[in-house]
Order: C-alpha cells, then sequence, then structure tokens
C-alpha cells in the first residue's frame, strides 16, 4: 500500500461529472441519486455513474483529524489514525452494491422511502483493511454478536425527536470473514465525500445499509442492535404487524437480474436484436438467467436461457445476453429471471413490505416492435 505521508489530507471535491444520471432526493440531508439502467454496462462502474445513498449531509472529514474506535465487548479499546489504519494490510475486490429500496417505485400499495427506479445499483474496485484485522486489535471476547458500524453522518429522520447518527450492524461471522472491508479507495482513487472519505466499511453480498459510510466507530456488542436504522428504516415490515413485534432485518441481497438493454417504451424494429442485463445474488454465484418475450397474440411465454458473461470476483454482477429475432410488429413485454447457485430465482411479484425493501420482483420491459423503427434502435 502506498504510503499516505505527502498526500493532501482532503478528499478531492465532488466533480459534477460524476454524478449520476437520475436525482431522486437533490437536498444536502439527503443526496440520493441512482444510476441509469442503460449506463450499467461495464464490470466496474465509473464512480460518475456510481449511485449514491445518503441520509444525511456529507460530514466534512480530514485524514489527518479522522479516527477509528473500537470498543464495546473487546479485550482492549483502540483508537487508530489514518496514518495507523493506512499502515495495515490492503486488499482489493470487486463488490457489486445495492440499495434495500432498489426497485422502490414499482412497489404497490406504494412504500415508504426514497422512490427509487432501478438503478440504486453498482459494482465498485474497492480497496482496504478487512475488518477482522481491526478487531483482532481489540480482542472480540466470546460473548460478542453482532459489530455495530457507526458513521459520522447526523441527522433528523421522521417522527424521531432527537438527532441520529448513522449506524448499522452486521453478524460477527460476517465482521469477521476477510472480504469484509474497511476501504480508503474506490475504483483506483481515495473515496470520494460523497461515497464515503476518508473510510468507509464495504459488506459483501449484504445491502448497501451495512456498507457505512464515514465511518468512525465500530462498537462489538453481545446482543442484537435495536437502533433506528436496523429496526425501523432497513427491515421488513409486514401487512399487519404490531409496531412491538421484533421486525426481520434487511440484510442479504435477494437474487435479482435487470434488462439493461432495451430501455423500458422503446420501439424497435423488426429483426434481430440482443437484449442485455445484468444478474446477482448476496448468497451465491449466478447459475442462469432465463428471458422471456411474450408475443402479441397472447399465446404464452417461452423461457430461453441468456449467455452468461462471469463478473470479476464472487460477489461482483453478472453480464447476460440473449440473441433473439422479432420478427412481427406489435407489443411485447421482455421478463428477465435470474437463479442463483443455491436454487433462489426471482418471483413474479416479491411479498410487499412497508418500507419496499427486497423487491426483487421480474423484471419486465415492455416494448413496441415496427416495421420501420427508428436508426438508433437497429443494432
Amino acid at each position: 500500500m502506498e504510503s499516505q505521508k505527502g498526500r493532501s489530507t482532503t478528499s478531492p471535491s465532488d466533480d459534477p461529472r460524476f454524478l449520476p444520471l437520475e436525482v431522486r432526493a437533490p437536498t444536502p440531508d439527503a443526496r440520493c441519486v441512482e444510476s441509469s439502467l442503460s449506463s450499467l454496462t461495464d464490470d466496474v462502474t465509473p464512480t460518475n455513474r456510481f449511485f449514491i445513498r445518503s441520509h444525511f449531509a456529507v460530514p466534512h472529514l480530514t485524514r489527518d483529524a479522522w479516527r477509528l474506535k473500537v470498543r464495546g465487548t473487546v479485550e482492549r479499546e483502540v483508537v487508530l489514525d489514518f496514518d495507523e489504519f493506512s499502515a495495515l494490510p490492503h486488499r482489493d475486490l470487486v463488490v457489486t452494491m445495492e440499495c434495500a429500496g432498489n426497485s422502490r417505485s414499482t412497489v404497490r400499495p406504494k412504500p415508504e422511502g426514497v422512490l427509487w427506479g432501478h438503478g440504486a445499483v453498482s459494482t465498485g474496485l474497492w480497496r482496504g483493511v478487512p475488518l477482522c484485522h481491526v478487531l483482532d486489535q481489540a480482542g472480540v471476547q466470546r460473548t460478542a454478536v453482532e459489530v455495530v458500524l457507526g458513521g459520522a453522518d447526523r441527522g433528523h429522520e421522521p417522527g424521531q425527536e432527537s438527532e441520529l447518527g448513522y449506524e448499522m450492524s452486521i453478524d460477527l461471522d460476517k465482521a469477521l470473514h476477510p472480504d469484509t472491508l474497511l476501504v480508503d479507495e474506490m475504483n483506483g482513487r481515495p473515496l470520494a465525500p460523497s461515497h464515503g472519505f476518508p473510510v468507509r466499511a464495504v459488506v459483501p453480498g449484504y445491502y448497501g445499509m451495512a456498507s457505512v459510510k464515514w465511518l468512525t466507530d465500530l462498537q462489538v456488542v453481545d446482543r442484537p442492535f435495536e437502533g433506528y436504522f436496523r429496526s425501523r428504516a432497513y427491515a421488513y415490515i409486514r401487512e399487519g404487524q404490531r409496531t412491538e413485534e421484533p421486525k426481520a432485518p434487511a440484510r442479504v441481497i435477494r437474487v435479482k437480474s435487470l434488462i439493461h438493454w432495451p430501455r423500458e417504451g422503446q420501439i424497435l424494429a423488426t429483426g434481430p436484436h440482443v437484449l442485455r442485463g445484468l444478474a446477482w445474488s448476496g448468497e451465491a454465484a449466478i447459475e442462469r438467467v432465463d428471458v422471456s418475450i411474450s408475443p402479441p397474440t397472447g399465446a404464452g411465454e417461452v423461457w430461453r436461457s441468456a449467455r452468461l458473461e462471469r463478473g470479476r470476483s464472487r460477489y461482483a454482477w453478472t453480464h447476460w445476453s440473449l440473441h433473439c429475432d422479432l420478427p412481427d410488429p406489435g407489443f411485447y413485454i421482455i421478463r428477465a429471471r435470474a437463479t442463483d447457485e443455491l436454487g433462489h430465482s426471482q418471483p413474479v411479484q416479491a411479498e410487499w413490505n412497508f418500507r419496499g425493501l427486497g423487491n426483487n420482483s421480474i423484471h419486465c420491459v415492455p416494448v413496441e416492435v415496427q416495421i420501420a423503427g427508428p436508426p438508433d434502435s437497429l443494432l
């Protein structure tokens, strides 16, 4: 790892070119911007297309002043400054990150939360220190069950009387896994402020809310964490569930696929086309993606297996493609359904929950086929 000595003590500023394409929450206290599906064509998403999810305003942090504290159910408290953190062994890992609320705008009845389209997902090349190396310095006690990751960002949430800091827990086994990282670089550069400068967590296989940005605090606990973001904002709340009942946390990313070509409502020319998309799962590699193109006659669906192009790691998305012929003009719906190696497959319609989390319903893209399509629709 290159020494940090002599580097600037602040991060590169966020360049306006480094913004995804669709703004969902433009206010400084909740900066939420998503990638357009048509831009998600790379193995690793360029930083200027990577989605951003913030609950509160981006905190102003510098490397010189930054500290990471490890406390709680440990043998000894540890405080690391940035130079000490930088000296720890680093590794690189390509990981797909998806917001738990991705695709929320398609859920009915309309749930709580930011109404994401399908673009709150991206893949990054992350460089960082395995979290287990930091926890080893503190000596995790045998009674520990979770690690609570706390960020420096603070603000107010609806229904909460006092100011909150963002924090989220992960299981101890996940925290000790060597692939769970505390990262200081993204796509070969120091983290930008909107992506968690100077240090954030990256928790492969878990939804993005576990990959806490602007990380300053690690608390090892001997009982399940009950904070607001764990028990309310990122919990599966069923219809009719009582307020006092425990809520299942949104953690492992559900198997999912998306179609990034063609786009919804696109007019295609009759003839050959190549359908393209992405698939991923938090628990296992993608085994197959099946695609159907409903005929305009309503005669039923035929599912065909797409060609897969494996991603750059076990935790990275898989690109898929399917050559097809659309000889007849009409109105079609293209559907894509992913299945992972554990046999998990996408449902036609994911079970409704109050926060609209984990929506992995089969992605459906309606298109029209015309004898003379626009020139840019031809391959």
